[in-house]
C-alpha cells in the first residue's frame, strides 16, 4: 500500500471523452441534457450539477483495486463475518467524531437514495406524512410522493444581512416541527446533516431538541449523514444517533461523498435498534455489495485520511475563491461558505431584480449562454427558490474560475 503521497488536485481530467469515464455528472447524452434543462449538452459546457468530485482517488484505494482486480475472480460478494470492514467503519467514526458504533447494527445498501425510498416503504404506511426540511436534497420529496406518502414541509428558516448570523445562514423551526410531529398521520422525519444545500452543520443543541420532539411524538428519524466529513475548518459533525442515544435514528453514512466513490455504491445504515434493521433488510431484499465497493471502503478508512485533509484544505480554498469572486464581481448575488458539505447555494434574486428578468431567464443565461451546469434552486424548494441555484465545487480551481467569469459575464 502506498505511504504519503502528495496529490494534485488542481489536475483537469477528461470525464466527459475518456472511454472508461462512464461519467454521469459529465455525459453529453440527452437524458443529462433534459435533466439540466438544456436541448444539448456541448463541449464547452462546465457540469458542476451533481455532488461528485472531479478529482482522482486517494492512492490506497487505486491500489486496493488493482489488487481486487489481481485476484481475477469478481463472483457473489457479502459483509458477513467480513471483520475488516466493520473494523474500519467503527474505528474511522470513533477516531474523527468519538461516534462508538455498534456493527451489529449497520445494514449495507446500495445508495442513499435507494435507502431513503426503501425506509419510506418499510417504517410508513401509504397516506402517512414524512416530514421534510426545505430547501433540501430533492429526492427527499420524490421518495416520500412517490410512495404515496404526503410532504410535511417544516421549512428551514433563512436569516438575513440585518441578523446576527448574516445572510443565507438557515435556522430550524421548532415551534412548526412541533405542530407537525404532533400530527397523528406524521410518522418520519428525513434530516440531512449537514445541509444540502444550505451548508449547515447541526449543533448538538439543534439536534437534541430534534431528538426530544420527534420522541415525544414517536416520530422516526431517517438522518442523511453522507456529507459528514466534509467539515469546514473549525467546524465538528455531531450525529444524531450521539446527540439522541434514545431516539429512534436511522442513519445512512457512505463512502461516496467523502472519498469520491459514488460509482462503487456502500451505503452503511446505522440502527438504533435490532428490530428496524431486520425489517429494513426484509424489505431491501438481496444486496450484496461489489467487491471493488468492499475494497475501496475498506481502504478508504483504513488509509484514505491523509488523502481526506488535502481533499478538504484545497476544497476550502475553492469556497473561498468562487464566494471571494462573486462579492467582487456580482456583489448582489447572495452566497456564503457553508458549515459542512462542498455545496454552494446562490440567491440571484436582487441580480435578477436589477436585471428585470425571471427564473427561467436566469437558468437561460447560466445554461445556455454562460454553458454552466447548476441545478435550479426549484428543485430544492418549489414555493421559494424560483431565483437560487445550487453550485458543487469539487472541480480544479481553473475550471471552477471559468465558470464563475461566464457567470458574471452573462448577468453584468
Amino acid at each position: 500500500m502506498a505511504g504519503h503521497v502528495t496529490y494534485n488536485f488542481d489536475e483537469v481530467i477528461d470525464r466527459r471523452h475518456d472511454r472508461w469515464s462512464y461519467s454521469e455528472k459529465w455525459s453529453a447524452a440527452p437524458e443529462t441534457a433534459a435533466h439540466c434543462g438544456v436541448s444539448a449538452i456541448a463541449d464547452d459546457h462546465i457540469a458542476l450539477f451533481t455532488a461528485d468530485m472531479d478529482f482522482r482517488c486517494a492512492q490506497p484505494i487505486l491500489d486496493a483495486l488493482h489488487a481486487t482486480v489481481d485476484h481475477g475472480i469478481f463472483g457473489y460478494s457479502g459483509l458477513e463475518g467480513n471483520d475488516r470492514y466493520f473494523g474500519a467503519l467503527h474505528d474511522w467514526f470513533l477516531h474523527r467524531d468519538g461516534w462508538d458504533i455498534d456493527t451489529s447494527l449497520v445494514a449495507y445498501c446500495a445508495g442513499t437514495v435507494s435507502a431513503l425510498n426503501t425506509c419510506v416503504r418499510v417504517f410508513t404506511e401509504p397516506g402517512d406524512a414524512v416530514i421534510i426540511q426545505r430547501p433540501v436534497y430533492p429526492p427527499f420529496t420524490r421518495a416520500v410522493e412517490t410512495g404515496g406518502r404526503v410532504v410535511l414541509d417544516n421549512h428551514l428558516v433563512r436569516h438575513t444581512a440585518d441578523d446576527e448570523q448574516g445572510d443565507l445562514y438557515y435556522t430550524m423551526d421548532f415551534e412548526g416541527l412541533e405542530e407537525l410531529a404532533a400530527r397523528p398521520d406524521a410518522r418520519m422525519l428525513i434530516l440531512c446533516n449537514p445541509h444540502n444545500p444550505v451548508g449547515r452543520v447541526w449543533s448538538a443543541d439543534e439536534l437534541a431538541r430534534m431528538a426530544e420532539i420527534c420522541m415525544r411524538h414517536d416520530v422516526l428519524i431517517v438522518a442523511d449523514e453522507i456529507h459528514g466529513d466534509l467539515m469546514a475548518p473549525g467546524v465538528s459533525m455531531h450525529h444524531m444517533a450521539q446527540v439522541g442515544p434514545d431516539a429512534r435514528v436511522v442513519t445512512c453514512t457512505a463512502t461516496n461523498k467523502t472519498f469520491n466513490l459514488a460509482g462503487l455504491p456502500a451505503t452503511n445504515m446505522v440502527f438504533s435498534n435490532a428490530a428496524d434493521k431486520e425489517a429494513f433488510e426484509a424489505a431491501r431484499g438481496f444486496a450484496g455489495p461489489s467487491p471493488f465497493a468492499i475494497s475501496a471502503a475498506i481502504a478508504a478508512y483504513e488509509e484514505g485520511e491523509d488523502w481526506l485533509e488535502q481533499c478538504l484544505a484545497y476544497l476550502d480554498g475553492n469556497i473561498r475563491t468562487v464566494v471571494g469572486y462573486f462579492a467582487e464581481h456580482l456583489p448582489d448575488v447572495g452566497v456564503r461558505a457553508p458549515e459542512g458539505t462542498y455545496i454552494l447555494w446562490f440567491d440571484f434574486t436582487e441580480r435578477c431584480r436589477a436585471l428585470g428578468i425571471d427564473g427561467a431567464e436566469l437558468h437561460r443565461r447560466i445554461y445556455e449562454e454562460a454553458r454552466v451546469l447548476l441545478q435550479d434552486g426549484a428543485n430544492f424548494d418549489p414555493e421559494g427558490g424560483e431565483f437560487f441555484q445550487r453550485m458543487v465545487v469539487p472541480s480544479p480551481r481553473r475550471v471552477l474560475l471559468d465558470a464563475c467569469e461566464r457567470i458574471a459575464r452573462v448577468l453584468s
